[in-house]
């Protein structure tokens, strides 16, 4: 019985902070923020924030992850809109958070938006809202439904959030 309990216990928390974390409505921002990673979705969805005109600046954070091709397409071609690029050291969701604190306050910004996958919500969250003053709402960009890429996604999920609930500076 108590395996059961705890089972159910696991797969409620997973449920909860990985498959349907809790995410804001991005109305406006001083800047839509995209981490890196994800299989593209990241992304394509802060092209659409973008698009609508909820920040006047897109910050795209260039890590191991990110296609070569697509960020220098983003950085280093003029867009209609600012678009700001930067490579968190160390790179890592952490490195990420510090970096934004510190461009957010070198660039006067008050209020982000932060696009992450959907199994990604909780964590990035948790650290952008430790190293960020201001108001962050964040936005869930739903990756492929492809199992093991979930299942890889969400045992380093849990892994990482340990480490985050351990570590608990900026």
């Amino acid at each position: 019985m108590p395996v059961v309990v705890a089972g159910t216990l696991f797969l409620a928390a997973t449920a909860r902070f990985f498959v349907w974390p809790s995410t804001n409505d991005a109305d406006r921002a001083d800047a839509v923020v995209v981490l890196d990673g994800g299989a593209g979705e990241r992304l394509d969805k802060a092209r659409a924030l973008m698009a609508r005109g909820v920040a006047p600046t897109l910050a795209v954070s260039t890590g191991r992850e990110m296609d070569a091709d697509e960020a220098r397409d983003l950085c280093d071609t003029r867009q209609q809109f600012e678009v700001v690029c930067f490579t968190p050291r160390p790179d890592s969701t952490r490195g990420e958070a510090r970096a934004l604190a510190r461009l957010a306050r070198d660039e006067g910004w008050n209020d982000v938006v932060l696009v992450t996958s959907t199994y990604h919500v909780t964590r990035a969250r948790m650290l952008l809202e430790r190293c960020f003053d201001g108001r962050v709402d964040v936005v869930a960009a739903s990756p492929p439904r492809w199992p093991l890429h979930w299942a890889g996604a969400v045992v380093h999920e849990w892994a990482a959030m340990v480490e985050t609930a351990l570590r608990r500076n900026c």
